[in-house]
């Protein structure tokens, strides 16, 4: 994980940014495995240090928390103990998302033949087919929860059973970084 430290009008000695790493490393890595980067951010607030963290422990999270205290050491600790607070909920929020969302329909194997016309004769046979041959599960959720559920599991496509309508939809990234919904008509 990328950590960044800066601070306004605060020496950040090495001890603390030390500190500083090792704190988030085992706050963030507790309930994320593949963390993307933190920001800490020191200032001085009058007589007291202000600490400000903002840590990203995946795709589309973003967690803030912020301490004072007066040295910068504790200061740290408070941000760090409340962004693991924010931590933990959100990692409570998504395995609710789960198990609310536990219904899951299994789709069959799909094979696709390929049919040729005389008039499309000059494709090349040495083609492989498309097939596709195994079971999946499919969720039954919003589309918003299929984007996140898209998100975590980091593929580019997400097929669900929209829970607003009972039909099957499918969720997908698009080459300029949107998320694309596609619901068949009626």
């Amino acid at each position: 994980m990328n950590i960044t430290l800066s601070g306004k009008q605060v020496d950040i000695s090495d001890r603390l940014r030390k500190r500083v790493e090792e704190g988030v490393e085992a706050s963030v890595s507790k309930y994320f495995s593949a963390p993307i980067g933190c920001n800490v951010y020191f200032s001085k607030d009058g007589e007291n240090f202000r600490a400000e963290v903002t840590v990203h422990p995946a795709k589309n999270i973003v967690l803030k928390g912020s301490g004072s205290a007066a040295d910068p050491y504790t200061a740290f600790e408070d941000a760090n103990a409340h962004i693991a607070t924010r931590l933990r909920r959100q990692k409570t929020k998504l395995n609710d998302h789960k198990s609310k969302t536990g219904i899951v329909e299994m789709a069959h194997e799909a094979v696709f033949p390929l049919t040729v016309t005389e008039d499309e004769m000059s494709i090349d046979e040495s083609a492989p087919l498309t097939i596709a041959e195994t079971d999946a599960n499919i969720k039954v959720c919003t589309v918003s929860e299929a984007v996140m559920y898209m998100d975590f599991s980091d593929e580019c496509a997400l097929m669900f059973r929209n829970s607003a309508n009972n039909r099957i939809s499918m969720v997908y990234r698009r080459k300029d970084g949107n998320i694309g919904w596609v619901e068949p008509a009626e």
